[in-house]
């Protein structure tokens, strides 16, 4: 029992183990997919805002641009990413900043996103030096959001030239300003990990009632093993008192007997003595001085099995040429069982094989009422009887098969329970070795 109920607890937290695995996994392809939509929805709440923003960044002026492209040329420094030209720095960056504020709330609306922006220009090339004029790591901001991210995704990026030429009469030379200049956009949305959570949290909360409550189950029905597996306990222990209490009467009554005088009474009751006695060493299963079985015995032993059972037809075939290992004791007590539970269980004709060569075999099969095929693990179990409306009417301890069972064990044996359409086989292999 103990051991069924270990390999029973395995099993379950291995079980519980793989669920939590599966709802953990399934749970952070939800957060994902939930991730992956809302951040789509903010880009396109960022694209609508980006559009907005481009119709007024059409009105800048290229030269203001293209100036500060030249101060940058002329080796004049950048501060905190912001190239130092007032004109555009203070003014039109500022201005453009409140704009994106403004156009960013209004396309947000009551969608609980709060989203970050930024367009920059990120290399300027200056075609004609083939030098880079902007400072590695560093950029020209034309407008972002107060909120800064820190995980910027592209919008987009984009490629444009800029080319200007200026006559110096003095000199009689003309300056060209060729400048193939980067750009891109980002977005982030800031609070995503919160939309999500608020999202997945029924689905985070089902799956842990479920998991608790299948925790709660399966400590109860453990709970509810154990409470058995005492009584049972119990009950076995009550059994085994009960016969061993047995014995003395069973002493007594045979002593009484052998004083009777009266034959036929005598052998009335020294047959419920042998009765009696059969049921206690069934439960006991004492080992005592025991001799090999030989060939006589055997022919003994079926002639008188044939006797008390007259109302069953018994097909018997014995193969005998020597036997080193099975003890007489054994051998009655495995073909009685066999074939008392096959009296029982309604058999109207038994065949036994008894083969004694090389190896022990022993095989008994009947025309009964049969096994069904899912109680097979648990005939030999002590005490164990089949729950089923065929046998209520059969009396019995269940402790047949586990002392056929027993013994076979006891001789490193193996037996085998063939369920037939109709009745049962049992096959038994015994090493027959000394």
């Amino acid at each position: 029992m103990n051991r069924k109920r270990n390999i029973t607890i395995t099993l379950f937290t291995f079980s519980l183990v793989i669920l939590v695995v599966l709802q953990g996994y399934y749970i952070y392809n939800s957060y994902r997919l939930q991730e992956r939509d809302l951040t789509v929805q903010a880009r396109a709440i960022a694209d609508k805002t980006l559009d907005t923003m481009e119709k007024y960044e059409t009105d800048t002026n290229e030269e203001k641009l293209v100036g500060d492209f030249q101060r940058l040329k002329t080796g004049i420094t950048i501060q905190k990413e912001k190239i130092t030209n007032p004109e555009r720095i203070y003014n039109s960056e500022k201005l453009y900043n409140k704009k994106l504020e403004k156009i960013l709330k209004e396309n947000i609306g009551n969608t609980g996103f709060e989203i970050a922006m930024k367009s920059e220009i990120y290399s300027i090339l200056d075609e004609v030096q083939k030098m880079e004029l902007l400072p590695a790591g560093r950029s020209l901001v034309l407008y972002q959001t107060v909120k800064k991210m820190s995980k910027p995704l592209v919008i987009n990026e984009g490629k444009w030239s800029s080319r200007q030429s200026k006559q110096n009469t003095d000199l009689k030379l003309d300056e060209k300003n060729y400048y193939l200049v980067k750009s891109k956009s980002t977005f982030q949305l800031l609070n995503v990990k919160i939309l999500v959570l608020k999202k997945i949290i029924p689905l985070i909360i089902i799956s842990l009632l479920i998991i608790v409550l299948i925790i709660i189950l399966f400590r109860n029905s453990i709970k509810n093993l154990s409470r058995q597996e005492k009584k049972i306990s119990q009950l076995h222990t009550t059994i085994d008192s009960i016969a061993h209490e047995l014995n003395t009467p069973i002493t007594t009554l045979k002593f009484s007997v052998a004083q009777s005088s009266d034959s036929e009474t005598k052998a009335l009751l020294e047959r419920q003595i042998k009765r009696l006695e059969n049921i206690v060493s069934s439960i006991h299963n004492n080992d005592s001085d025991d001799i090999l079985i030989d060939k006589k015995e055997i022919e003994n032993y079926f002639s008188e099995v044939k006797k008390s059972f007259n109302k069953i037809d018994f097909k018997i075939k014995l193969d005998f040429i020597e036997n080193k290992s099975l003890y007489q004791n054994d051998f009655k007590q495995i073909m009685d069982n066999l074939i008392d539970n096959s009296s029982k269980y309604g058999a109207k004709e038994i065949e036994i094989l008894i083969k004694i060569n090389n190896a022990i075999g022993m095989e008994v099969s009947d025309d009964g009422i049969g096994i069904p095929k899912e109680e097979k693990q648990n005939i030999f179990d002590k005490y164990y009887r089949i729950t089923r409306d065929e046998n209520l009417h059969v009396n019995g301890l269940g402790v047949g098969l586990f002392l056929v069972k027993t013994i076979v064990d006891k001789y490193k044996g193996d037996i085998d329970v063939n369920p037939k359409k109709k009745g049962v086989s049992f096959k038994i292999t015994i090493p027959n070795e000394a």
